[in-house]
């Protein structure tokens, strides 16, 4: 009989549904969803990136990603402007609110995770990440 404890996949699944849980409630005091949150994170490093970009590199699909980038816009997070280059691409960039963030919020994240992280040791967490990272590029992940 199939245990789904003992299934990969459905640990990763379990595991990335409990991360999401502790993200909402750490960036519940920004007003912000994860999804949001993936798209700031991104901008923070890219600085201007088209929607196709975003929707490719944050892996949501076009209407939710479109839906999600419209709120931001009204949050005052991000500029929506078309691209001078090709007229049917809108490029994403942060505004200085949606910049100012970067300061803030990587900060809340690790206070919020570093105590359930500590109770794994720094090895275990650097060996999970390099398997995670293993298991991203062969699903051809783009970041």
């Amino acid at each position: 009989m199939l245990n789904l404890n003992d299934q990969i996949g459905f640990n990763i699944y379990r595991v990335a549904l409990l991360f999401r849980r502790e993200l909402i409630r750490a960036l519940k005091v920004y007003d912000l969803t994860p999804e949001q949150w993936q798209i700031l994170a991104t901008l923070w490093q890219q600085q201007a990136l088209t929607q196709s970009q975003i929707i490719d590199l944050t892996l949501q699909d076009a209407p939710t990603a479109s839906r999600t980038i419209t709120r931001m816009q009204k949050k005052q997070l991000i500029h929506k402007h078309q691209s001078p280059m090709d007229k049917r691409a809108t490029i994403i960039s942060l505004t200085k609110h949606g910049n100012s963030l970067n300061q803030q919020i990587p900060k809340i994240l690790n206070n919020h995770f570093k105590p359930i992280l500590q109770q794994v040791s720094k090895k275990d967490q650097q060996i999970l990440l390099h398997i995670l990272q293993n298991f991203r590029k062969i699903l051809g992940d783009k970041i």
